[in-house]
């Protein structure tokens, strides 16, 4: 039987990667951010990373646009867009792991698709900037959060426990979750701030997410985790779905680290064991 040893939720931002390396202030503080989440999750000796994330019109395309999609391949390249500061490179995947989360979908009728060859964007290259220092396997785990229609949060909460039933078939893993993206996001809309190139519509929503999440009150995140709700938190703030099907993977564990400032879309976050 694996275990699920950490469960962490960080922010994909990709200016995130440079600016954390910059000599400033607001990068030393972005780094320890990145850092305190990284702790929870290096102290679990994990041997493989399971990333739940949303592309962002990089990977697929509006022509083939899954609702889900696990990769089962051997590598992924990426970034496949512009992450200032990181290079293009060769990411490690687990085919074993991965083909076991896709079998086990598709026996609970989640029909996602297998993604045998495929390159990833900056939501899955970021976290692994931050979190992967061990350049352990991993798996990318795709939820459409993008294009509507999207799967509901009470689905992308049972994903998640489908998600870790699946892991239990499998003796002697280690395994650890990272939901990758925000809660208010808006990117390419209206609702950007003057002088940036993305605003937080809905700061009080994510403040709101981020209290739900510490308090470990999944039900009430996901009865108010409406379709209305997204589309209000801005264009991108369906990123949301990732981390609730991960805080249901999180269920044996507890909140070993919440990090939400006023004012903003994201949090850092890590559960461990109790």
């Amino acid at each position: 039987m694996a275990d699920i040893v950490a469960v962490a939720g960080v922010p994909h931002t990709p200016g995130f990667p440079a600016l954390a390396r910059a000599d400033t202030a607001a990068g030393a503080e972005l780094a320890r951010r990145y850092a305190a989440v990284d702790e929870v999750v290096a102290r679990a000796d994990a041997d493989v990373l399971v990333v739940l994330t949303c592309d962002h019109i990089n990977t697929f395309t509006p022509d083939m646009w899954p609702t889900f999609a696990v990769a089962t391949g051997d590598s992924a390249s990426g970034p496949n867009d512009d992450v200032p500061g990181v290079s293009p490179t060769s990411y490690a995947l687990d085919r074993g792991v991965g083909t076991r989360l896709h079998r086990g979908l598709v026996r609970q009728d989640f029909d996602p698709v297998a993604l045998r060859s495929h390159s990833v964007d900056h939501s899955v290259v970021v976290p692994l900037h931050f979190l992967n220092a061990r350049r352990l396997p991993v798996v990318p785990v795709y939820l459409n959060g993008m294009v509507a229609p999207r799967p509901s949060a009470e689905r992308c909460r049972r994903l998640g426990r489908v998600l870790r039933n699946a892991l239990e078939d499998l003796p002697g893993r280690r395994i650890a979750v990272v939901a990758s993206g925000s809660f208010s996001l808006e990117v390419g809309g209206p609702r950007m701030l003057p002088d940036r190139l993305y605003g937080v519509p809905r700061p009080t929503w994510a403040r709101t997410v981020a209290d739900r999440l510490h308090r470990g009150d999944l039900d009430g995140l996901v009865a108010e985790t409406t379709e209305r709700r997204i589309e209000e938190a801005g264009t991108v703030a369906g990123e949301i779905l990732p981390w609730i099907a991960a805080a249901e993977m999180a269920a044996d564990l507890s909140v070993a680290h919440m990090d939400h400032r006023d004012g903003e879309g994201h949090a850092f976050a890590a559960w461990g064991p109790a």
